[in-house]
């Protein structure tokens, strides 16, 4: 080991003029400082050109851009060794109390939609680049298709996740669609950003589940106070002889289930989007 591994594992402690002891964790200190860093930064850089700039050697930094990489704090640019900040750091700071509160605004709305729909209803959000279901309440039928609470999907198969994506800062968008392009999916891309286009004029998609045949997908947005998509409302739709509403009814219930959810999160007015309040 060397005196650079050594020095950056040790805890040096020191008193500050109040009497309070401060800790010195010298490679938490620069992996703190590499984030602080590239969140300033709008480009991707190297790892020569983030030790230049911040005044550290390479050999300083170049573990520790490893780490944050392989822990997703981090991403490298497809085909190139340029890094820049994820959004893994906005998640953790949202998957916490943010999602109970989504969750407790959201479960009084879906275990009375479940029943009115004749249908199993499930709530998503967005982690990293899968939809993830963090609420599902099952149809009052003896057959029902649901989905598993906790289970996660690659966004761009889901109604859930495009249905987010339509709706998400450019910046979110530009790292999915990075994460997309980076897998070789171009193809896909082009179709997710359609249904987006559409997704963004109607206020909501109705579309086949491209994983179950025989289940159609009605997903909506849901907003925070501020506005934001916060997660996407979604029924599986299943046509069968017990099920009394049509398609259209179902999915005039769940615009309206959403809208209810986005006002609980105080979204009010913002809960519908412009060109969906136009066509109301």
């Amino acid at each position: 080991m060397t005196m650079t591994d050594l020095d950056d594992f040790t805890l040096a402690t020191e008193k500050t003029d109040a009497g309070k002891k401060v800790y010195s964790v010298p490679a938490a200190e620069k992996a703190l400082d590499v984030l602080e860093f590239l969140a300033t930064q709008s480009s991707v850089m190297t790892v020569t050109e983030i030790a230049s700039a911040m005044g550290r050697s390479v050999n300083e930094l170049y573990r520790v851009i490893l780490v944050l990489e392989s822990r997703g704090y981090i991403y490298r640019r497809a085909g190139t060794d340029r890094f820049a900040l994820s959004l893994k750091l906005f998640e953790l700071a949202h998957q916490t109390s943010s999602v109970r509160q989504l969750t407790d605004a959201a479960l009084p709305t879906m275990q009375g939609l479940a029943p009115s729909a004749q249908q199993s209803c499930h709530l998503a959000v967005l982690s990293g680049h899968e939809a993830l279901i963090v609420l599902q309440i099952d149809s009052p039928l003896p057959m029902r298709y649901s989905v598993m609470l906790g289970a996660k999907f690659d966004f761009a198969e889901t109604s859930s996740g495009v249905v987010i994506y339509a709706f998400s800062a450019p910046a979110v968008i530009a790292e999915l669609d990075a994460r997309m392009m980076a897998d070789g999916r171009e193809e896909e891309l082009k179709s997710v950003k359609d249904r987006a286009r559409s997704i963004l004029r109607l206020g909501f998609e109705v579309k086949a589940s491209l994983a179950v045949g025989g289940v159609t997908n009605i997903s909506v947005p849901i907003f925070d106070y501020l506005g934001h998509v916060v997660a996407a409302l979604t029924i599986p739709y299943v046509p069968q002889r017990a099920a009394l509403q049509t398609l259209e009814a179902v999915r005039a219930l769940a615009v309206d289930a959403g809208r209810q959810i986005s006002a609980d999160l105080g979204a009010g007015s913002r809960s519908m989007p412009d060109q969906q309040r136009r066509s109301s």
